[in-house]
């Protein structure tokens, strides 16, 4: 209040000092009569534009434009959806009894009353509500399927999809892939409309894009940007080509489209860079369009690869590498043993330069180009070695990671309950061993652990490495799933690598 005041008095001043100045006053000293200052000027004020006002064809032009984005978020309308979901509560338990002894680990403390067991012996789970948005890109025969983010829908008890048109349905996951991040929640309805997917590798930087979705609750509101780069790695998965947007994208906006001005997918929104900071990035439909086929199909993702680890050829290892080592390429720095890679004759030092006759700037550009073949195809590599030009070609094989999520030793999976063991596996890469500090180069990473289930009660924690299951090696997820699944008396002995360190435990058999 006081500074609303204190600017009223600081504007009344200046106007009575104005009005003295323009005044005609007589004054006199010792009677000798001063003549009256002549009056002062009126001060003229404002700021005149530079600039003659928009003319008609240019406010024409400018609602042309405008009136485009109205027209495309209204074809959009139908197909984009808000995800509510639900995670724990209703009764669910994190701590077993058995794993607890039936002990209440609270008993005796402030606490116990807060932390009482269940009726069950288990701790309760508070309920989670999250919310996120997603995309219909196909429709038939009364069912729907729903493009949307994995960590939106992730660990979902329930899933409640909202339409534009008031409707909300029940949705249930079909698949999804946490590599891209990338999910598809199929819901039963009838007059559903599929959205249009388009091309990004198409997209130009600077184009207009608008992002549809579903924002702190506030579901679809319709933001307007361009496309601000292409290609942006994040750090946060294997697969990593994002499209970045200034396009406003907010939490609750992940798993909702980026759409070009021909009112086509481009790109599924996934991240942000700070809230507030009209960074965002979305996954490209050249990734999603056919990850989202995949799990339609059959709720999994088989992926290609050579297996091989790319650097970037910079111009300093050009150089090292000798005369007429070339400028562009992705610089192989480890092929995996028995990969389709190590077949083709591909080696450490290799420069990869083209791929199918098609010229490749780095690493990036490899792994995508070999994501977009088919499993079985065969790829013409050309590669420099010391000096001299070679064309190998190798096949599209699997990834094993891929391979042995589809095997995964958990409920799911099994014929019968009694076969949930709990695990969800991964076979051990050396990108993996990197980022986990082990030196083994086989085996299979735990990449998840159901919390009630007997693998968790044994004490088997994410980021485990098995390489011995019942005293036999393993070398692969595949493996230790094969494993897991036979029928043994007593249960299974694992033997996990943990850090610098190794233990054995025992799960009970499926």
């Amino acid at each position: 209040m006081k500074r609303h005041v204190w600017g009223g008095a600081a504007l009344v001043a200046a106007g009575a000092l104005a009005g003295i100045a323009a005044m005609k006053v007589h004054i006199s000293f010792d009677d000798q009569p001063v003549k009256a200052a002549p009056p002062v000027a009126p001060v003229q004020t404002g700021i005149h534009p530079a600039l003659p006002p928009p003319s008609p064809a240019q406010v024409a032009d400018a609602r042309a434009i405008s009136r485009t984005f109205v027209q495309v978020a209204e074809q959009l309308k139908p197909s984009v959806v808000a995800i509510m979901v639900e995670k724990g509560g209703g009764g669910a338990k994190r701590f077993s009894r058995g794993r607890m002894r039936g002990a209440n680990p609270f008993q005796g403390t402030p606490f116990e009353q807060f932390f009482g067991l269940g009726g069950e012996g288990g701790l309760e789970v508070p309920k989670q509500v999250g919310a996120g948005s997603g995309v219909v890109i196909e429709s038939q025969g009364g069912q729907g399927y729903i493009l949307t983010n994995n960590h939106v829908v992730e660990g979902a008890d329930l899933i409640k999809v909202k339409f534009s048109d008031g409707r909300e349905i029940k949705g249930t996951i079909m698949g999804a892939d946490p590599k891209t991040d990338l999910a598809v929640v199929k819901v039963s309805a009838e007059k559903l409309v599929a959205a249009r997917m388009g091309d990004s590798e198409r997209l130009q930087v600077g184009e207009w894009v608008i992002a549809i979705g579903n924002p702190y609750g506030f579901d679809h509101t319709v933001t307007v940007g361009v496309i601000s780069a292409k290609g942006r790695g994040l750090g946060a998965g294997q697969y990593a080509d994002y499209l970045q947007t200034d396009a406003a994208i907010n939490p609750g906006n992940s798993g909702g489209p980026l759409i070009s001005l021909d009112g086509e997918v481009i790109g599924i929104n996934t991240a942000i860079k700070g809230v507030g900071t009209m960074i965002g990035f979305a996954i490209p439909t050249s990734m999603a369009r056919p990850i989202a086929q995949q799990l339609i199909k059959s709720g999994h993702v088989r992926r290609p690869y050579l297996g091989i680890l790319m650097q970037e050829l910079t111009p300093e290892l050009a150089t090292s590498l000798g005369a007429g080592a070339p400028q562009k390429g992705a610089l192989v720095g480890q092929v995996e043993t028995n990969s389709p890679a190590a077949r083709a004759g591909i080696q450490p030092g290799d420069v990869i330069v083209r791929l199918d006759g098609q010229e490749v700037e780095g690493s990036k550009a490899v792994q995508k180009a070999v994501l977009q073949r088919q499993l079985g195809q065969r790829i013409a590599i050309d590669i420099w070695r010391s000096g001299r030009q070679l064309t190998l070609s190798a096949t599209a094989g699997e990834h094993p990671g891929d391979a042995g999520e589809r095997r995964v030793a958990s409920g799911s999976d099994d014929a019968s309950p009694k076969g949930h063991i709990g695990l969800q596996l991964e076979s051990l890469t050396p990108q993996l061993a990197e980022q986990l500090g082990v030196r083994d180069s086989r085996g299979a990473v735990v990449a998840g652990v159901d919390p009630d289930s007997p693998a968790s009660e044994a004490g088997v924690r994410e980021g485990d490495v098995i390489v011995e299951v019942d005293r036999r090696a393993v070398a692969s997820a595949e493996d230790a799933s094969r494993a897991l699944r036979a029928p043994r008396q007593g249960g299974h002995l694992l033997r996990i690598k943990r850090g610098d360190g190794a233990l054995f435990v025992v799960v009970p058999a499926a």
